[in-house]
C-alpha cells in the first residue's frame, strides 16, 4: 500500500489531540479563556459531572463573549457554549471527520466514546498532517497519466 492509500485509510485515533482538554459545565468563561490560553489550544470540552460532554467552547465562543461584555462577570460557560451533534469516535475514518467539519463549518471536532465521554479532539490543523503525502499521491498519478498519453 503507498503512502497516500496508507493515509486515505487514517483513523481519527490517529490523529486526535489526547488526552482531551476538559473543563467543567460549572466553569466561567474566564476559566474556558485561561485554560485555551495556558495550554495554546483553539477549543475545549465541557463536561458534565459525570464526565459526560455536555458542549464545546471555541475561540469563537471566546470572541462573541469579549464582543458581548460577558468576561469577567462569572458568567457560565454554558451560556455560550456549543451543544454540538457534531462529534467522532476515534475508528472513523479521518476523510470521513474532515468531510463533517467542512459541511458542518466547524475546525474542532470532539472525539467521544459510546457513552458519550470525551477521547480527544482533531482539529483541522491536525488533519491537515494528510494533506502533503495525498498531493504528492496525486501529481504522481497526473503525471503517469499524463506520460502515457503521450505514448
Amino acid at each position: 500500500m503507498s503512502k497516500a492509500s496508507a493515509n486515505l485509510s487514517a483513523k481519527i485515533r490517529d490523529f486526535m489531540e489526547v488526552p482531551p482538554k476538559v473543563i467543567p459545565a460549572d466553569a466561567t468563561i474566564d476559566d474556558a479563556a485561561g485554560t485555551m490560553w495556558d495550554l495554546n489550544i483553539g477549543s475545549v470540552m465541557v463536561v458534565d459531572k459525570e464526565g459526560h460532554m455536555a458542549g464545546i467552547i471555541t475561540e469563537r465562543d471566546i470572541l462573541f463573549a469579549v464582543t458581548k461584555s460577558l468576561v469577567g462577570k462569572d458568567v457560565p460557560v454554558t451560556s455560550i457554549m456549543s451543544k454540538t451533534s457534531l462529534m467522532a469516535s476515534p475508528n472513523e475514518g479521518l476523510v470521513t471527520a474532515v468531510d463533517r467539519m467542512i459541511k458542518g463549518g466547524v475546525r474542532h471536532l470532539p472525539v467521544i466514546d459510546k457513552d458519550g465521554k470525551p477521547l480527544g479532539m482533531v482539529s483541522m490543523r491536525d488533519a491537515m498532517g494528510i494533506t502533503e503525502p495525498l498531493l504528492k499521491f496525486v501529481f504522481k498519478m497526473t503525471r503517469k497519466k499524463r506520460a502515457a498519453k503521450k505514448k
